[in-house]
């Protein structure tokens, strides 16, 4: 099955070559975790602290459907 990842930040740069954009649909395999994608494109830990799945924030053991979409959102500092 497919999902779309959205990366944001210093996270982009993860997603696979050749990929425009700050989006990639991952194939995965039935039953998959947001964290079995994270590990798949290589989100470090300390970098999975603001995950949305479908625009919700989900823990990283939620399972995953065809066409879902896992974004990781970078926290931004300031003051």
């Amino acid at each position: 099955m497919k999902v779309k990842v959205v990366l944001f930040g210093r996270h982009a740069r993860l997603l696979p070559p050749g990929v425009q954009g700050n989006s990639a649909s991952i194939g995965v395999e039935e039953g998959a975790t947001v964290a079995d994608v994270l590990d798949a494109v290589g989100v470090p830990p300390d970098g999975r602290s603001y995950v949305q799945l479908n625009g919700a924030t989900e823990g990283l053991a939620a399972t995953l459907q065809d066409g879902d979409e896992v974004r990781v959102i970078v926290p931004l500092g300031g003051g």
